[in-house]
Parts: C-alpha cells; structure tokens; sequence
C-alpha cells in the first residue's frame, strides 16, 4: 500500500469478484480485500443475489465451501477466480420436506373431493371416476425419485471419468514441456486457457451433482459426496499443474 501526504497508509482498492449463483449460474459481482474473511463475502454475495437467506446458502472457491474465518487473501483468490454461491443441503431437505407436505395435503383434498362425489352420484360413477383418476395419474406416478437420482449421478459419474481422462493428458502435456525444455523443436507448453476450461468444465460438474436430489437416501448421499469430493481433487491437480506450467513457462 502507498502512502497517503499525511504519513498514513493508503487502503488499497478491493478486488472485484465475480459469482455465479444457484444452478443456473446467474452472475453478481462483489468487493473484497485479502483480509475479508469467506462469512462477510458470503454476506455480500447473498445481497447481491437478491438479499438471499445466508444461513441456507454457501460459498465455494475451486468446489468446496473455506471455514467462515478464512481470508480472500489467505485462500489465494486472484480476481479471475469464479465464485460459487449455492443453497445448503439441508435447506434442500427442508424445501423438499415442505413440498411433499403441501403435496400430501393436496391428495387428502382431491381424495376427500372425490369421496364426496362418489356419495352422491352413486357406487357405478365412483368407480369410473377411481379408474379415470389412475388412467390420468399416467406412467410417472410410479416412477420413483431415488432411481431417478441414481441415473442422474450416474450420468455425472460418467462426466467426471471423463474429465479425469482430459486432466491425466493435460498433466502429461505439462510433464512432456518439462521434459523437453530448452530443447530444439521441443513439447509446446499447454495453452492457459486449456487450464480455465478444465477448471471451469469441473465447477460446472459439481454445480451438476448439487442438482441431485438424494431423498433422504444415505446411501446417495454418500455417493454424491464422494463424487463431489472427486471434483474437488480435479481442481487441486489442474491448480498444480497449471503452477508446474507457469514455472517452466517462467524459466
């Protein structure tokens, strides 16, 4: 920080930061210094997203939500970096717990409905009217949710094995540079912005797996978490050899 022409330390200017909020990644902007800690960015995050609940929504840099003490500065967050604002799991829960009870509600109405109706039209037209009811109900009333999710992060398993191919080439493209440094006609280094879109296609996919809806199902929850936590290695390994790149670039 410079100087200020009465002796004092100037502040310096905030870095400008960009956010990507819920699944659809709508984007706002926020102001933080290296010393803003992740819960008073949170804070100005949810305000920025339209004063949003901040006990039900988190904050992540490279897929994974910092403690509330941690810094800007201390995590390395660069202004190029993208956040991540995303509703908590169990605000999920909760909405979902409500719906199923507004829904469960709206059953006992149409049941309560139609047994009013059956009374008075007489036994022949309650039957025709259970048998259209379930004829309307269609093949999706069966359907069950968690199979859904199962495919659903099946699909996105599928994803990140891909990503883990695109990531090993990438890592060997950076030690083939290495290797053949200084030499004639050697390895072109990887292009940075082979970098970002790794990094990018792999927040994308964990904003994917946070689509997933585990039911309450432990067992895809803990499938779910494992996958994230995959994710999350993807963007630890790209960050390392993104630096391994720049230092060879530097040399």
């Amino acid at each position: 920080a410079s100087a200020r022409p009465d002796g004092g330390m100037a502040v310096p200017p905030p870095m400008r930061l960009r956010v990507a909020v819920g699944l659809k990644q709508a984007m706002v902007e926020i102001d933080a210094y290296p010393d803003t800690t992740w819960e008073s960015a949170k804070l100005e995050a949810c305000a920025a997203a339209g004063d949003l609940d901040t006990t039900a929504h988190r904050l992540l840099f490279r897929g994974r939500e910092p403690a509330p003490e941690d810094t800007v500065g201390g995590l390395g967050v660069k202004p190029t970096a993208k956040l991540m604002l995303l509703e908590t799991e169990a605000s999920k829960r909760e909405r979902a717990r409500q719906q199923q009870e507004t829904q469960m509600e709206e059953m006992r109405r149409a049941r309560a409905a139609e047994f009013s109706s059956s009374a008075r039209g007489g036994k022949g037209e309650a039957l025709g009217s259970s048998r259209s009811g379930a004829a309307d109900a269609g093949p999706n009333a069966t359907e069950d949710p968690i199979e859904r999710s199962r495919s659903a992060l099946t699909e996105r398993t599928a994803r990140a094995d891909a990503l883990a191919r695109d990531l090993e080439a990438l890592e060997r493209s950076v030690s083939a540079s290495s290797v053949a440094a200084g030499a004639l006609g050697g390895h072109a280094a990887p292009d940075e912005k082979a970098f970002a879109a790794f990094a990018d296609a792999c927040e994308k996919a964990v904003i994917g797996c946070d689509e997933v809806e585990t039911h309450g199902d432990g067992d895809l929850r803990a499938a779910r978490k494992a996958l994230v936590t995959r994710l999350q290695g993807f963007l630890r390994r790209v960050d390392d050899a993104r630096a391994r790149n720049g230092d060879r670039g530097d040399s």
